[in-house]
This record gives C-alpha cells, structure tokens and sequence, in this order.
C-alpha cells in the first residue's frame, strides 16, 4: 500500500522523514517487491511529484527512502523545463491529486558545470540558453568563485523553475493560489546525502 495523502505538509514530512533515513544510513526500502507493483496494476497514488535532474546519480526514490508508487518523477538534465515536463507535471497534479512538486537541483551538476567551464557545452545545448542566464545572474551578485558559482547557480535555478511552474496556468497556478498544491525548491548534496529544502514559492 503507498503512503498517499492529500495534504501537502504531511507530504513534505514523508520526504523529510525518508531523506534522513537515506543520510543517516538507516534507510528501510519499503514496498518495493513484485506484490506492490502488482498491486498499483490498474491505478497509481503518488503522494508528492520530484522534478529532478537525470544525473545517474540522483535517484528520488532511494533519496527519499520510499516504495513504488510513492513518487511521480520527472528527471531532465539540468532541472530544466520543457514543455513535456510541465504536461507531466500537471498530469501528476491534476489527473493523480499530487499535493506537493519539489524541484531538486543537486550537487555538483554536469550541466551546469558544462556551461560555466564552457566544455562540452555543444552537448547541453538543448538546455544551455536556459541555465547560462541562471549563471550569469549569480555572476551579477557577485559570487565568481567556480564551486560557489556552481553551487549556487544550481539553487538560483530550482528556484527560479519553482517560480515559473507557480505562475503557469490553468493547472499549477491556480492550485497554489487556493492552496491545493505547494511547489517547493529543494537542493541535495552528493557528498552527504542530505536534502535541504527551502521556502515554498507563493
């Protein structure tokens, strides 16, 4: 049985929850046999949606410490946006009742490493107009320093997508002005596994 709920702190909970387990090494992989999957046959009950990046490395479901079913997740390079990605995330939030949306960016991401030591940039160029503007900015902040820049570039860029899927409609905007959905930036470190989560946007 998965954990759904139409409450979206209840949700952010489970995550919280699942994520310490995951860093603190004490992780439990609930429900993931053969049963659960069969189980979820005809009907699935996502409790929360995770816009993430494709990065091997990042995987949603293990970060947070839930079973099938738990999670409806979208992973593009970068966090980007496209219009795939939004029809996904609005499916999740209309047609499956998903309450909360976090947009992950993580650690030391390739893409963004890419467009800011400008190699094998030819090979995110499908994303690239979208994250070098998210460079630049921090650059005009002031912060220069290469993991800096790349770090925080990355958390300027999940905030900055949290914000755009918050002002589309008719789907995820509406839902958050009559407070039926949270969309809420998150960042997850590689080194230790921890997720921190920031302000949901209004």
């Amino acid at each position: 049985m998965t954990r759904k709920t139409d409450n979206w702190q209840e949700a952010l909970d489970l995550l919280v929850k699942g994520n310490e387990n995951f860093y603190m090494g004490a992780t439990q992989h609930p429900e993931r046999g053969r049963e659960t999957l069969f189980a979820q046959y005809v009907q699935q009950f996502p409790f929360a949606a995770i816009l993430s990046c494709a990065d091997s490395r990042v995987v949603p479901e293990l970060l947070f410490d839930v079973g099938i079913g738990d999670l409806f997740t979208c992973r593009i390079a970068g966090t980007a946006l496209s219009d795939a990605v939004i029809g996904s995330l609005e499916f999740a939030v209309e047609g499956l009742g998903v309450s909360l949306l976090v947009v992950m960016g993580h650690e030391n991401c390739g893409a963004f490493r890419a467009c800011i030591e400008k190699e094998g940039h030819a090979n995110v160029r499908g994303i690239s107009w979208q994250l070098t503007p998210v460079i630049e900015e921090c650059k005009n902040q002031g912060i220069t320093e290469p993991g800096e820049l790349l770090r925080e570039s990355i958390i300027l860029n999940a905030k900055k997508v949290a914000r755009q899927l918050r002002s589309l409609g008719p789907i995820l905007g509406p839902r958050v002005t009559n407070g039926k959905l949270k969309i809420i930036p998150a960042y997850h470190s590689l080194l230790t596994g921890k997720v921190v989560f920031f302000d949901p946007v209004d």
